[in-house]
């Protein structure tokens, strides 16, 4: 995933794949491994990484839920995370199944709840990646079979649907 920030010299480039950030900045290259970070420099406050990059100079990132934020060389930038969309146009079934194996990590919704086309219902976790599962139609949520940390294989049925007919006038 490439990102371009404007900075007050020039526009910044960030490459994020996998666990590894690149930064160009001018013509200079930073590469930062985020798995060695995540486990090594945490301070205090565990949100909070602090990195002393080659030139002296510290990068400071905090990530939350769904967006991240860097403060480095007195400027700060800040991206909001994508999060996959998992949606069957034209699905009718009433069982919404796990596209993938991962984590229940939020679910957006109650027994009785009703919903339209594209509303999310939950989240799965994979591959450290969030992925949102959509309403494929209007409808009312009859069951929930998985809870909030529980970890789900693929094809697994989450959710059961009751498809709301919309009314025509």
């Amino acid at each position: 995933m490439d990102f371009l920030f404007e900075t007050k010299s020039k526009p910044t480039s960030v490459h994020v794949s996998g666990n590894r950030i690149r930064v160009r900045l001018e013509n200079q290259t930073f590469t930062i491994d985020t798995d060695s970070l995540i486990e090594g420099l945490k301070p205090k406050d565990q949100n909070l990484v602090t990195v002393q990059m080659k030139d002296g100079s510290l990068l400071r990132f905090l990530k939350t839920r769904s967006e991240i934020f860097f403060h480095w060389k007195g400027e700060t930038w800040n991206a909001k995370l994508a999060e996959r969309s998992y949606e069957v146009a034209g699905q009718t079934s009433p069982e919404i199944k796990s596209p993938m194996p991962g984590k229940v990590v939020q679910i957006s919704t109650a027994v009785g709840s009703e919903h339209g086309l594209g509303e999310t219902l939950l989240i799965l976790e994979a591959m450290k990646m969030e992925n949102a599962i959509k309403a494929p139609y209007p409808c009312r949520v009859e069951e929930i079979r998985k809870q909030q940390g529980e970890l789900v294989q693929q094809d697994e049925v989450l959710l059961i649907l009751h498809r709301i007919e919309v009314e025509k006038t």
